[in-house]
Protein backbone atom coordinates (compact mmCIF):
# COMPACT_ATOMS: atom_id res chain seq x y z
CA UNK A 1 0.00 0.00 0.00
CA UNK A 2 1.39 3.37 -1.62
CA UNK A 3 2.38 5.84 1.79
CA UNK A 4 -0.30 8.62 0.52
CA UNK A 5 -2.60 5.68 1.05
CA UNK A 6 -1.55 4.89 4.79
CA UNK A 7 -1.82 8.26 5.57
CA UNK A 8 -4.96 8.79 4.47
CA UNK A 9 -6.54 5.59 6.34
CA UNK A 10 -4.43 6.73 9.30
CA UNK A 11 -6.20 10.08 9.41
CA UNK A 12 -9.18 8.15 8.92
CA UNK A 13 -9.11 5.99 11.65
CA UNK A 14 -7.77 8.76 14.06
CA UNK A 15 -11.26 10.89 13.20
CA UNK A 16 -13.27 7.73 13.95
CA UNK A 17 -11.37 7.40 17.35
CA UNK A 18 -11.74 11.06 18.38
CA UNK A 19 -15.27 11.19 17.06
CA UNK A 20 -16.18 8.60 19.61
CA UNK A 21 -14.38 10.30 22.27
CA UNK A 22 -11.76 7.41 22.56
CA UNK A 23 -8.19 7.37 23.58
CA UNK A 24 -5.61 5.35 21.69
CA UNK A 25 -5.74 3.56 24.85
CA UNK A 26 -9.32 3.46 25.06
CA UNK A 27 -9.27 1.69 21.83
CA UNK A 28 -6.48 -0.36 22.34
CA UNK A 29 -8.08 -2.22 25.09
CA UNK A 30 -11.78 -2.19 23.49
CA UNK A 31 -10.34 -3.44 20.24
CA UNK A 32 -7.41 -6.01 22.09
CA UNK A 33 -4.51 -4.21 19.67
CA UNK A 34 -1.69 -2.51 21.65
CA UNK A 35 -1.34 1.18 21.84
CA UNK A 36 1.65 1.21 19.72
CA UNK A 37 0.52 -0.61 16.81
CA UNK A 38 -2.80 2.50 17.06
CA UNK A 39 -0.05 4.77 17.11
CA UNK A 40 1.77 3.18 14.28
CA UNK A 41 -1.34 3.01 11.81
CA UNK A 42 -2.74 6.60 12.67
CA UNK A 43 1.59 7.78 11.78
CA UNK A 44 0.86 5.94 8.54
CA UNK A 45 4.07 3.99 9.60
CA UNK A 46 2.19 0.47 9.60
CA UNK A 47 -0.05 -1.48 6.74
CA UNK A 48 -2.34 -2.40 9.34
CA UNK A 49 -4.94 -5.09 7.47
CA UNK A 50 -4.57 -7.88 10.52
CA UNK A 51 -6.04 -5.47 12.33
CA UNK A 52 -8.44 -3.37 10.87
CA UNK A 53 -11.40 -5.48 10.98
CA UNK A 54 -11.40 -5.58 15.21
CA UNK A 55 -10.84 -1.67 14.81
CA UNK A 56 -13.36 -0.84 12.60
CA UNK A 57 -15.88 -2.93 14.86
CA UNK A 58 -15.48 -0.95 18.23
CA UNK A 59 -15.42 2.36 16.31
CA UNK A 60 -18.80 1.04 14.12
CA UNK A 61 -17.33 2.14 11.11
CA UNK A 62 -17.28 -0.08 7.59
CA UNK A 63 -13.71 -1.00 6.48
CA UNK A 64 -14.55 0.64 3.49
CA UNK A 65 -14.56 4.13 4.89
CA UNK A 66 -11.13 3.39 7.36
CA UNK A 67 -9.73 2.44 3.45
CA UNK A 68 -11.11 4.40 0.92
CA UNK A 69 -11.04 8.17 1.25
CA UNK A 70 -12.74 9.31 -1.66
CA UNK A 71 -15.52 7.25 -0.24
CA UNK A 72 -18.81 9.23 -1.91
CA UNK A 73 -21.93 10.38 0.67
CA UNK A 74 -24.62 7.89 -0.96
CA UNK A 75 -21.53 4.70 -0.11
CA UNK A 76 -21.08 5.75 3.26
CA UNK A 77 -24.45 6.24 3.81
CA UNK A 78 -25.12 2.38 3.03
CA UNK A 79 -21.70 1.09 4.78
CA UNK A 80 -24.07 3.06 8.02
CA UNK A 81 -26.88 1.15 7.33
CA UNK A 82 -24.77 -2.41 7.03
CA UNK A 83 -23.20 -1.13 10.62
CA UNK A 84 -26.87 -0.53 12.31
CA UNK A 85 -27.87 -3.83 10.95
CA UNK A 86 -24.60 -6.02 11.97
CA UNK A 87 -24.14 -4.25 15.10
CA UNK A 88 -28.06 -5.16 16.08
CA UNK A 89 -28.78 -8.33 18.36
CA UNK A 90 -29.34 -10.94 15.92
CA UNK A 91 -32.66 -11.52 17.64
CA UNK A 92 -33.64 -7.75 16.45
CA UNK A 93 -32.69 -7.73 13.13
CA UNK A 94 -35.90 -8.47 11.33
CA UNK A 95 -37.53 -5.92 13.61
CA UNK A 96 -34.85 -3.22 12.23
CA UNK A 97 -35.40 -4.45 8.49
CA UNK A 98 -39.36 -3.78 8.83
CA UNK A 99 -39.04 -0.82 10.55
CA UNK A 100 -36.62 0.58 8.14
CA UNK A 101 -38.75 -0.71 5.01
CA UNK A 102 -41.49 1.25 6.57
CA UNK A 103 -39.65 4.26 7.12
CA UNK A 104 -38.68 3.95 3.22
CA UNK A 105 -42.28 3.87 2.64
CA UNK A 106 -43.75 6.71 4.44
CA UNK A 107 -40.94 8.54 2.72
CA UNK A 108 -41.19 7.77 -0.65
CA UNK A 109 -45.44 8.39 -0.05
CA UNK A 110 -44.24 12.14 1.26
CA UNK A 111 -41.85 12.64 -1.65
CA UNK A 112 -44.44 12.05 -3.92
CA UNK A 113 -47.16 13.95 -2.33
CA UNK A 114 -44.57 17.30 -2.40
CA UNK A 115 -43.91 16.65 -5.72
CA UNK A 116 -47.56 16.36 -7.04
CA UNK A 117 -48.05 20.03 -5.21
Amino acid sequence: MPIDDLTALGQKMREARKKKDLTQQELADLSHVSVKQIENIEKGKMNPYLILRALAKVLHISLDTLINPDISLEDEGVNQMKMLYSSCPPEMRDTLLHHTQETVKELTELSEKFETN
